[in-house]
């Protein structure tokens, strides 16, 4: 019996939890383990927490209200969240039993058990791989299945990253026997909107190339400008990178916090390691995609230049 299966059987109560800010592969992650979970056990009691919305919050469900004594007497399960700070909602800590479930490298380990796979393309991946292990192949619900291979497919970038694996592919065509539209979850995924549309025109314009590394920064009165919020903002980082010269490519976005003027940046990567610089500003990630934290100015400026330095030594080696 795996430590998953066995966790999940001992627990009656058990509470999922995912990090701040999420995008697809967090809710994706999230909502269909809590899919499954209620599906396949009845009788138990499944509860999602978060207090932010993420992104395209309409394709996902709204997270449950849940008193601190509840949360106490939990398992308490968080998805895709490297570091114990990022988690939305920090009363997993007072849970009866945690469990963490991560792709992330360089990792914290903050939970009582973990299952950590690096190679792994997303956190989806890992959940569809430990519930079809479970199921013994069996498919499972459309709303289970649609949830995990979002996740999927955002996290790996419609499957093209480098950990895209064959055990990836399998675990996508698991959920896919569950009769999943995949034209339409592409469609409902990546169609943006006019004012969506208006900010990617202002963003490619405004982007500043320095030799092989281009950079952009999204002031809050550009966002408003387009009527769009931050963390829609952030998932347009690859529409700076699809130039073949451009070897790092950085999006920072002025957050909508009252009183404050600081920046959350998104960095890629098409070769070159960047997330042990992101490290070093209140951030981290995978090795060619990485996030930072809470940047003045100032601090964007010092990362541009940790960043150049990185290309600059790669190419001097």
């Amino acid at each position: 019996m795996s430590l998953f299966y066995e966790l999940i059987q001992r627990y009656d109560l058990i509470t999922v939890f995912r990090h701040q800010n999420p995008d697809p592969d967090a809710l994706g992650s999230q909502w269909g383990l809590v899919s499954w979970l209620k599906e396949t056990f009845p009788n138990k009691r499944i509860l999602a927490l978060g207090h932010h919305l993420g992104v395209k919050p309409q394709l996902f469900e709204t997270a449950d209200e849940v008193d601190d004594a509840t949360v106490a007497a939990s398992f308490a399960i968080i998805l895709d969240t490297s570091n114990a700070a990022r988690i939305d909602d920090q009363r997993y800590k007072t849970a009866k039993m945690s469990l963490k479930i991560d792709h992330h490298p360089l990792g914290e380990a903050y939970a009582t058990h973990q299952i950590v796979n690096e190679s792994a393309s997303s956190t989806s991946e890992i959940v569809a791989g430990l519930i079809r292990e479970v199921m013994l192949e069996e498919p499972i619900s459309f709303k289970a299945a649609r949830y995990l291979y979002m996740g999927i497919l955002t996290d790996s970038l419609n499957f093209s990253t480098a950990n895209v694996t064959p055990v990836t592919l399998k675990n996508a065509a698991y959920l896919a026997q569950s009769h999943l539209d995949l034209p339409q979850i592409n469609q409902d995924l990546y169609l943006i909107d006019e004012n969506e549309f208006r900010f990617v025109t202002q963003l490619r314009s405004s982007s500043v190339v320095d030799g092989s590394l281009i950079y952009a920064i999204v002031t809050k009165t550009m966002t408003d400008a387009c009527g769009i919020t931050p963390n829609m903002a952030k998932e347009h980082v690859n529409d700076l990178g699809s130039v073949k010269e451009y070897e790092i490519w950085i999006l920072f976005v002025q957050q909508d916090v009252p009183n404050t003027h600081l920046y959350n940046g998104s960095i890629r990567s098409r070769s070159l390691t960047v997330n042990d610089i992101a490290i070093r500003y209140n951030g981290g990630g995978h090795r060619l995609a990485a996030a930072v934290k809470n940047l003045t100015l100032e601090d964007i400026q010092s990362v541009i230049r940790d960043l150049k330095g990185r290309i600059h030594d790669t190419k001097n080696v």
